[in-house]
């Protein structure tokens, strides 16, 4: 493991950060400080480590695109098939799985980039089939889309980059992140008197979605010093920590 931070109480947070493909070893290791500095600001003891489920940077591109492009066509029931949510729970070792304790289990956070999001919610889905209870919270930033498990539909936030707000009264901001385009929160639904079927292309989203204005493109959004930087002075690692802080404090995390 390339990162792994311990407390010195036992922790009732576990953060897994959770990279994509081809990963700079330190990529995200300056947003798991920030959170972790926040969490334990909040009161909570840390525990933290960055996952690499599909390889780093040194290894070959083409066959980190080959598996995470199956694990983002994963049906919701069909976690288990998923080679980086396999991957992760392997990383986490002996405590990823259900033995007793006498001391409470800690609250488990994923927080996965690009396809790291994927591999992230594979895993939580496992871990909640073996271990039972309540499920872990899984960030996906820059993440392509894969169908959530109904489970876990409460349970994800979906970050990705704002664009340019398409036109009429309805209109929303898209992406300016083309990784966060790919794949599909979509799937079959009965519709109509006759309940024939329909494409909903949001029946398996997660609940939470949220665009932040960064600077930059996919590979920009844990930068913390300029040019990554908006016209209010805060930078592309301050935005996405607010964002994902912000909806942590409703999933329990704030105290």
């Amino acid at each position: 493991m390339l990162c792994d931070s311990s407390p010195i109480r036992p922790p009732d947070v576990d953060l897994y950060l959770v990279a994509g493909v081809r990963t700079a070893p330190l990529f995200m290791e300056g947003f798991r400080l920030a959170l972790g500095e926040r969490l334990e600001a909040a009161g909570r003891s840390v525990r933290s480590k960055l996952l690499f489920p599909y390889g780093d940077w040194t290894r070959g591109l083409v066959p980190q695109l080959r598996e995470i492009r199956r694990d983002i066509g994963l049906a919701p029931g069909e976690a288990d098939r998923s080679v980086g949510g396999n991957r992760v729970l392997d990383e986490l070792g002996a405590a990823a799985r259900s033995s007793p304790s006498s001391e409470p289990a800690p609250k488990r956070l994923f927080v996965g980039h690009s396809g790291g999001g994927v591999a992230a919610v594979h895993a939580a889905r496992m871990l909640m089939e073996r271990e039972g209870g309540p499920p872990a919270q899984v960030v996906m930033i820059g993440s392509p889309r894969c169908r959530i498990p109904p489970e876990l539909l409460d349970s994800v936030l979906f970050v990705y980059k704002q664009g340019t707000a398409r036109r009429g009264a309805s209109a929303r901001p898209s992406s300016a992140d083309p990784i966060s385009l790919l794949g599909t929160f979509g799937g079959w639904a009965a519709a109509g008197r006759y309940r024939v079927p329909a494409w909903r292309s949001g029946k398996h989203a997660p609940a939470a979605i949220r665009a932040v204005p960064i600077a930059g493109g996919h590979a920009d959004y844990f930068r913390g010093h300029p040019p990554f930087v908006g016209p209010d002075g805060r930078s592309n690692l301050e935005l996405v920590l607010e964002t994902v802080w912000g909806w942590l404090v409703t999933r329990g995390f704030g105290g």
